[in-house]
């Protein structure tokens, strides 16, 4: 018998009993839905793309391409000064018509603060880029109608790329997540906490109590393979409660989860190694149901609280901001706002990552010091 019939065993027996598909799916979004009210987008930037225009130029062909950027689905603001600069503004430099005409390169500058949305910062870039080349379209259809003409006037003349567009950062903004694109993931957290200390724990301890611990070591299993398997068994418990929620999430709600579903997936991965070892140790050195059972809601609660799940660490105090370091779930929490909602890729949360690792290493550690086959 090795570790991995054991963990698969033991998520089989897991996913039988009665209660576990509400604890699995149907409480969570519950409670997301009511986080998801609790604390709805500040704004309509998910839905609808505000775009800050400086126009320097104010010429005739800057005005058509602020005409062009004004449609159904983009809000166009056209400030008048320096000063008025937001989170997302597109620089439209001065001579801008004089040196598209005389053939010269010619940059525009789409500026987002740090803090902005990834999302609608991409859907402006992509707005402005569709309306430069349908303006240089309408200037190309002015050219002679003579094929041959335009033929040879365009072999004669070597164009450079006469518009350019570069983005830059402008700043810092502090941007509060909310929302269901909040929820899910907080939700997820939480529930993680929640259904994997209480079976994982309680399920170990009535294991022992039975004996049934102590008939595993006496089948060719080995220590390592029992603890291993029953370490296994609830990390993959914890990663298909994520799975789940996410997916319901995405179907019911809408949820936007970032650039790289991998990136989540993989500091999830290691959340869910600690919360696995977590359950292991509790259920190992506490020895009545009664008392792991009000011992795992404190803690989970706590750790949910402190880390981020019941609110945006981002509303919280900095001393409670860095308090939250303290736990697994400020960890992951603060990994899943960088994915989602501030456009960071995988290389930006290694450290969440590494961190969770430790986290994993040492609860696991723990763990097999602390584990008991038999009942004491």
């Amino acid at each position: 018998m090795t570790f991995w019939t054991i963990a698969l065993n033991d998520l089989k027996l897991t996913v039988k009993d009665k209660m576990f598909f509400f604890w699995l799916l149907v409480f969570p979004l519950l409670f997301a839905l009511i986080f998801g009210l609790a604390f709805r987008e500040s704004s309509q930037e998910m839905r609808k793309v505000a775009l800050n225009v400086l126009d320097k130029d104010k010429s005739f062909l800057s005005q058509t391409l602020i005409k062009e950027l004004s449609n159904e689905k983009y809000v166009v603001n056209v400030l008048t000064n320096e000063e008025e600069r937001k989170r997302r503004t597109l620089i439209i430099p001065k001579n801008f018509f004089q040196n598209i005409l005389a053939g010269k390169k010619v940059e525009l500058v789409l500026e987002r603060e740090s803090g902005s949305n990834m999302e609608a910062s991409q859907a402006a870039y992509s707005n402005v880029l569709k309306a430069i080349i349908k303006i240089l379209t309408k200037l190309v259809s002015l050219a002679p109608q003579n094929e041959r003409e335009l033929e040879n006037k365009y072999n004669e003349h070597k164009l450079e790329r006469l518009i350019s567009l570069r983005t830059e950062m402008a700043g810092k903004l502090q941007t509060i997540p909310s929302g269901f694109n909040h929820a899910i993931p907080a939700v997820s957290v939480m529930f993680i906490l929640f259904t994997v200390l209480m079976y994982g724990g309680i399920n170990l301890l009535q294991e022992r109590r039975a004996g049934q611990l102590e008939r595993i070591y006496l089948s060719p299993a080995t220590f390592s393979s029992i603890i291993g398997g029953k370490w296994i068994s609830r990390l993959l418990l914890g990663m298909l409660q994520i799975v789940v929620l996410f997916l319901a999430g995405k179907i019911l709600f809408k949820t936007y989860l970032g650039n790289s579903i991998l990136s989540l997936l993989l500091v999830a991965l290691f959340f869910c190694g600690t919360i696995a070892g977590m359950s292991i140790l509790f259920g190992s050195f506490i020895k009545k149901e009664e008392v792991l059972i009000i011992f795992n809601i404190l803690i989970a609660n706590l750790m949910a609280s402190l880390g981020g799940c019941w609110w945006p660490l981002e509303l919280a105090p900095r001393g409670i901001r860095i308090l939250s370091f303290i736990f697994p779930t400020g960890w992951i929490m603060d990994a899943f706002h960088k994915l989602i909602f501030f456009g960071y890729n995988l290389e930006s949360i290694l450290l969440h990552i590494f961190i969770l690792f430790l986290f994993t290493m040492v609860f696991l550690v723990l763990a097999v010091k602390f584990f008991k086959l038999r009942k004491t």
